[in-house]
């Protein structure tokens, strides 16, 4: 399918889905595939006001979330990214993204639904398939291949409705929340032994 078809079957769907085909619509539509990897909603809105200069931030958000509504894009979140990322590829898909420079690149693996099936089973979790699997690494650039850093990023991530409708996963194998649970455990203790020093201190004196 080429880029107009591709454009023009998200502009039927809205339609279908009666939302009104407009030069404003079009465009975000056309952006979205013209873009070809994994936008963000402010990425869109530049390439549109390029050619709308009065257009909004609200018609990029309404369009893009009623495509999702529809299943046409789906939300990728990435760890240490501040906005969310969009993806036409709404298959079974694993989003492998650098930490470096954190291009996130789509990787279709034949064996993916059966692992997901798998993990589905073993943990009672409803997985949403289309969500796409989030694996962490480094690219082949050369300035991204260089020892990583300590708690760069997760290492894999997969969005759910399981008890907390996520499971993320980082690179000890814990839930991301450990290392920042141990740091405020000591914090606290080391708060309770100064204060209780400072008594003594008191009484002493």
């Amino acid at each position: 399918m080429s880029k107009r078809q591709k454009t023009m079957y998200l502009l039927q769907q809205l339609e279908a889905a009666g939302k009104r085909s407009t030069p404003q619509r079009h465009a975000v539509c056309q952006a979205l595939v013209a873009h070809g990897g994994h936008p963000t909603v402010a990425e869109i809105f530049e390439r549109v006001r390029d050619i709308f200069p009065m257009i909004s931030q609200a018609t990029v958000y309404n369009t893009i979330d009623t495509l999702e509504e529809l299943g046409l894009v789906q939300r990728v979140e990435i760890a240490n990214h501040e906005h969310t990322h969009y993806d036409l590829n709404a298959g079974p898909h694993v989003n492998l993204v650098c930490t470096r420079c954190g291009h996130i690149t789509d990787v279709h693996i034949e064996m993916l639904d059966n692992l997901l099936e798998q993990i589905s089973e073993r943990t009672g979790y409803q997985i949403r398939k289309s969500a796409g699997l989030v694996v962490y690494g480094t690219c082949q650039q050369p300035e991204c291949q260089h020892p990583p850093l300590r708690d760069e990023a997760p290492q894999a991530s997969y969005l759910g409705n399981g008890h907390n409708g996520a499971v993320r996963l980082n690179g000890n194998g814990n839930n991301g929340h450990s290392h920042n649970a141990k740091r405020n455990t000591a914090t606290a203790r080391n708060g309770q032994a100064a204060s209780t020093r400072k008594r003594r201190s008191s009484v002493e004196v």
